[in-house]
């Protein structure tokens, strides 16, 4: 029997060797794709050495893996490789955030933004504008504010206040790295947020030897100072346009070059003010209404208890917003999702920490409430966008297997993309045995790459796994593939 079963782990290894050539090139890449489809069905008692063959090749030794496969049902653990050790998960936290915040705050609750009636001054109204962090809203939505007070005969309002203390602290998260903060997924986090508190910048050519030219795509929402440092050249040689914030300025640098027949470029950048946009964004929408407007003015935390609404709009369900943070991997969701369980701790309202570390501090009861081990994480974020942030694999196991068992248990596991199919993983793992039976969120940053999630194998009970690789120094898209083998390989497992 020995005998056998060590000619059975040979030809399973010759077979993986030949199905799992790593890091492929471009040309080899459809070919390599296609023979996963050849590996052979496995037992569990084969699946040590059917990962371990992919994941300790030479090219992969210096890395560092962390992997927890388990039964979805049950307990039974079928591999781990430094599972309980601490990670940086990168988006993977977002499996965290919209657990909490389907648990905390309910699946069909909204966030509104209100307008309230404040004492008139003469025959002018007085109005204050309660925003409670809805990162959908739009200017249509502010179109349908202004109609809402148009229709109930407000013509003239003399003081318009803005409430943007629903959310208390720093609207920009201080274990950001400075990179980050003049993209667009990783905007500040605001109570009057409007277009996720982005918008884009086009920048085009112009004559030879000046700078190129640039317009915003609402230059009502704009706040920035540009200092122009690109050029227009005769050829497209060396080209390329980017901006960054300087530091501690309301300043964006852009840079760079465009030949002149080059297409204009359009770059999407974070709002430098957000509460000012959304005041001009607010002001402007009334005026089109017919509304004059006297003065504005930015409050915090008004009280609100004996005031009449007159207009509001909400927010898609929590469920929805859920579904946008899974499935596409927003940020920006998921940091008003924290931020909103935050608010319903039972003691922000009466001061103290900002709303980001209240929103830490109830997620972690709520995981101790689902049998998370308290000492297998450390969270600084709600998108993982921070690499403060420490998971180990056995903690998303341990999450996803109890989210399985919870009332919200199917609005979670559907907010996951597919693999093969829908949202971050639409082009992962087509035409494997794992396409479409995979349901897990990704995560990914400068040398770290996380899968997470549910496996319906065909021919065994359903799994949870959890994939986080840290210090690495390959391009993504080369060890996202390594990643997917390790999950054909799950996919291929049978009752033996």
């Amino acid at each position: 029997m020995i005998f056998s079963y060590r000619r059975t782990i040979a030809i399973l290894s010759g077979l993986l060797l030949q199905s799992f050539a790593i890091l492929p090139t471009q040309a080899q890449s459809s070919k390599s794709i296609a023979a996963t489809q050849t590996v052979p069905a496995i037992c569990p008692s084969q699946l040590s050495s059917a990962i371990n063959e992919i994941i300790d090749r030479p090219e992969l030794k210096r890395y560092r893996w962390g992997i927890v496969v388990k039964s979805l049902k049950g307990t039974n653990l079928l591999y781990s490789r430094d599972g309980d050790r601490l990670f940086t998960p990168a988006s993977n936290v977002k499996l965290i955030t919209t657990a909490v915040a389907l648990r905390q705050l309910g699946a069909a609750t909204r966030l509104k933004t209100s307008v309230y009636q404040l004492p008139n001054t003469g025959d002018a109204a007085n109005l204050l504008v309660v925003g409670r962090g809805d990162p959908t809203l739009t200017l249509t939505q502010l179109q349908s504010i202004a109609k809402q007070l148009q229709e109930r005969g407000t013509k003239q309002v003399a003081q318009i206040s803005f409430d943007d203390g629903y959310f208390r602290g720093e609207q920009t998260h201080g274990d950001w790295e400075w990179g980050d903060l003049s993209t667009d997924y990783a905007p500040p986090i605001n109570s009057l947020m409007i277009g996720q508190n982005t918008l884009s910048l086009t920048v085009s050519p112009q004559q030879v030897g000046i700078p190129l030219s640039y317009s915003w795509s609402n230059p009502s929402l704009n706040n920035w100072q540009v200092d122009n440092q690109t050029l227009t050249t005769a050829n497209d040689q060396d080209s390329g346009v980017g901006a960054v914030a300087v530091f501690g300025k309301p300043l964006l640098r852009l840079t760079g070059k465009l030949g002149l027949n080059e297409s204009p470029t359009k770059l999407d950048l974070p709002l430098a003010n957000p509460s000012e946009s959304f005041v001009n964004a607010f002001r402007q929408s009334l005026n089109q209404a017919g509304i004059t407007v006297g003065s504005t003015r930015l409050v915090l935390d008004q009280n609100i208890s004996n005031l009449t609404e007159v207009a509001a709009i909400s927010s898609p369900t929590i469920t929805e917003l859920i579904n946008e943070t899974n499935l596409k991997s927003n940020n920006i969701y998921a940091e008003v999702l924290l931020k909103s369980i935050g608010r319903s701790h039972p003691q922000h309202a009466a001061g103290g920490d900002d709303t980001t570390s209240f929103g830490i501090s109830m997620t972690k009861q709520r995981l101790t409430e689902l049998g998370v081990n308290p000492q297998s994480y450390r969270l600084s974020d709600g998108s993982g966008l921070s690499r403060h942030n420490l998971v180990a694999p056995s903690a998303f196991t341990q999450l996803l297997t109890a989210m399985a068992n919870t009332p919200e248990g199917k609005i979670y596991r559907d907010s996951l993309p597919i693999s093969g199919v829908s949202g971050t993983l639409k082009n992962r793992m087509k035409g494997t045995s794992a396409q479409g039976i995979v349901q897990a969120k990704t995560g990914s940053m400068s040398g770290t790459i996380s899968l997470s999630g549910y496996m319906n194998s065909p021919k065994y009970s359903p799994l949870v796994f959890s994939i986080i690789l840290n210090q690495h120094d390959r391009p993504t898209g080369e060890m996202s593939k390594v990643i997917d083998r390790v999950v054909v390989v799950l996919s291929r497992l049978k009752q033996c």
